[in-house]
């Protein structure tokens, strides 16, 4: 089959009993209970298609190696694993519509879907559930990303380098879209033209690396004109040093610590205004052109904290 299900295996990791009961790590709090989810989209074709390294498919189980030891914070939660979506070869419109299914019907159980692992062709997946299980809100796309991935689709069909341009197709008159991190040597001029053509917000690395603070305006203001807010981490926003196991590594690229005050930012404005988070991904990473598996830890960082704030 190119698109198949694949269960959640056993997680396993370090366990410190002679700590106590307050030495859990991230790997004790995998239960068929709890309020959140995790799940996998293992795919290669649509970096393939977008001429970008390939590796995405690694990318769950790869970072679910690199969480299982983190140290879990104090007072988490369970969190459920719901396995990988798997896209074998290049069926990724097949894969896409199932990822789609799969996050509606997580969304009915689960209060947030983190989903990990594939290009950012995950993202076209991801809103097709959560548009489908929330049909009428307002929703509010944040995408930390060095690339507004707004490419029209191609000859050679959707990839990468298209899941936002896909999504302004399906609801044009509602498509709001605010994009952190935007360099400006990784796009054309056609696509920075289309980004203000359709209104889409922008905040670029350089204004970023300047300041932490640059996208809390933009943040704020986006997060208050929508009921929902779909988040997705592309992590090579992240300078190479950093994350060099992505599909296009950074040159320059934003700080991680400038990364986390922009989650923290969209958390406690979410919070603070009443609107949800109910799904975010966190795309990219491509454990074969990895070093240490630092990108996967780098990842691993920002699941937790979706998984457990």
């Amino acid at each position: 089959m190119p698109v198949s299900h694949s269960p959640a295996r056993k997680w396993q990791g370090r366990s410190d009993p002679e700590d106590g009961p307050d030495a859990k790590r991230m790997h004790h709090l995998v239960s068929e209970t709890g309020r959140r989810a995790l799940l996998g989209f293992a795919c290669e074709a649509g970096v393939i298609r977008n001429k970008g390294r390939t590796g995405a498919s690694q990318g769950p189980t790869a970072l679910r190696n690199a969480l299982a030891n983190l140290a879990a914070p104090a007072r988490a939660e369970p969190f459920a694993d719901l396995g990988d979506v798997v896209v074998r070869g290049d069926d990724l419109e097949e894969g896409q519509a199932t990822l789609g299914g799969r996050v509606t019907h997580a969304l009915a159980t689960y209060e947030r879907l983190v989903v990990i692992g594939g290009g950012h062709e995950t993202a076209f997946g991801d809103y097709q559930g959560l548009a489908s299980f929330y049909p009428e809100a307002k929703i509010g796309i944040i995408n930390l990303d060095a690339h507004f991935d707004l490419r029209l689709v191609g000859e050679n069909g959707a990839s990468s380098g298209t899941p936002f341009a896909q999504i302004r197709e399906l609801s044009p008159d509602t498509f709001d879209y605010l994009c952190l991190g935007i360099a400006e040597e990784a796009n054309t001029q056609a696509l920075f033209q289309r980004a203000e053509e359709w209104g889409v917000g922008t905040v670029s690395d350089h204004a970023l690396i300047a300041s932490p603070q640059a996208g809390d305006q933009a943040i704020e203001g986006i997060v208050s004109r929508s009921d929902l807010i779909y988040l997705t981490i592309d992590i090579d926003l992240l300078p190479a040093y950093q994350a060099p196991g992505v599909s296009a590594p950074a040159a320059r690229g934003v700080p991680l610590a400038t990364v986390e005050h922009i989650v923290t930012k969209i958390l406690s404005m979410c919070e603070a205004h009443d609107c949800k988070i109910p799904l975010a991904d966190i795309v990219e990473l491509s454990p074969p052109n990895d070093r240490d598996g630092l990108t996967s830890s780098t990842a691993a960082l920002f699941t937790r904290r979706l998984l457990c704030s």
